[in-house]
């Protein structure tokens, strides 16, 4: 695709000139891969930012998920100790029968 720009002010085409000639390249050349850079460059940024704000979301999710999962294993233990109370069992003897009875230990790869 051809794309024309007018009036240019005359001292930035002479800069793109010289740079043109120290790359040895024509201007045309050069303009060419400076825009395609520069849209190259927003696109990585755009990019980027998608990026952090999905990684942003996947933290929270999983900072949201460890607050419950805590919850969960304080309100189980409260659960477990009431029914050891419940049944007269200490805690330790209750977790030895399990062991044995269920083989919790294999089952945890432990």
């Amino acid at each position: 695709m051809e794309i024309k720009i007018r009036d240019v002010d005359v001292r930035a085409v002479r800069v793109l000139d010289e740079e043109a000639k120290k790359q040895k390249v024509s201007r045309n050349v050069l303009l060419k891969r400076m825009l395609e850079d520069a849209v190259k460059f927003d696109g990585i940024k755009l990019a980027e930012k998608e990026l952090d704000v999905t990684v942003s979301r996947v933290a929270d999710g999983l900072e949201m998920t460890f607050k419950r999962l805590n919850h969960i294993e304080k309100r189980t233990l409260h659960l477990y100790l009431i029914l050891c109370d419940a049944l007269g069992l200490n805690p330790e003897e209750a977790d030895y029968i399990l062991d044995k009875t269920f083989a919790m230990d294999d089952k945890e790869g432990n």
